[in-house]
């Protein structure tokens, strides 16, 4: 009776090991993937609404070097300065950028506020040239966002911030910037939360379905949050090394034991 609950504590622990197993199929992206997909939303920072503490670059250029230091006076102060200088890093895009105040506006120099919350990049490139053709004319205005960013958390092998310095960003991108995700990670069950001016939202997304590629959280979105949920027995699997040993250990002491019983 004593080898036959030994037994049964050895077919437990192998039950456990063998549950918490996770197949290839299980891993991978896209697993009904094939020739025929549907079209997805195509999201472009350019269509992103503004909201406040968004910070832009705003540049206004002429071939009159007077006008050009009214209206851009963090260049003309410091015009041996390149650009990576003055915006290549978080604090100088913070010193030298416009940022989108509580009330929506910007405050640039000479025009004063402008009203841009909730309006697009390609808008507030066009009111900002309006109010400077009315103190210069044929001047050429530059208008791009500065704070794309997007926070990845979860199972992923290196979770943060992350900021992109083009138009478009995908969901897969984020993720592999963040160094792609875990052998946890829940692939099934990834959530990404939006901010937009109605208030936050969710979108759940599953990447083991092609459908995420037509999903409107394929392409992100200024300021999401991208969390991928651990699977159900990571703890399992985490102590899959103790109970290794353990498992080793009894079979141990059974073959000591069926040894002295002899």
């Amino acid at each position: 009776m004593k080898y036959l609950n030994s037994y049964a504590l050895l077919i437990f622990f192998l039950a456990i090991m063998l549950y918490s197993c996770k197949s290839n199929k299980e891993m991978a992206y896209f697993q009904n993937v094939d020739e025929h997909l549907e079209a997805g939303i195509v999201y472009s920072a350019l269509n992103y609404e503004l909201q406040q503490g968004d910070n832009l670059y705003i540049q206004v250029a002429s071939i009159n070097s007077d006008a050009n230091a009214l209206f851009n006076p963090s260049i003309s102060s410091s015009a041996s300065a390149s650009a990576e200088q003055q915006y290549g890093s978080l604090t100088s895009q913070f010193i030298n950028g416009f940022q989108v105040d509580e009330e929506g506006n910007i405050d640039l120099p000479i025009i004063g506020k402008v009203y841009v919350l909730g309006k697009t990049v390609s808008e507030t490139k066009q009111l900002v040239s309006t109010k400077v053709d009315e103190y210069f004319k044929e001047a050429v205005v530059f208008v791009k966002l500065l704070s794309f960013r997007y926070t990845v958390l979860g199972e992923v092998e290196k979770p943060g911030v992350f900021y992109n310095y083009k138009d478009r960003c995908t969901l897969l991108e984020a993720i592999s910037n963040a160094s792609g995700t875990t052998d946890y990670a829940r692939l099934k069950k990834i959530l990404v939360l939006r901010e937009s001016v109605d208030g936050p939202r969710s979108i759940n997304v599953d990447l083991t379905d092609k459908a995420v590629l037509s999903s409107e959280a394929y392409y992100l979105q200024p300021n999401d949050v991208i969390y991928i949920s651990p699977e159900k027995f990571k703890r399992t699997r985490l102590n899959a090394s103790m109970y290794s040993l353990m498992l080793s250990t009894i079979s141990t002491l059974i073959v000591i034991l069926k040894f002295l019983g002899n």
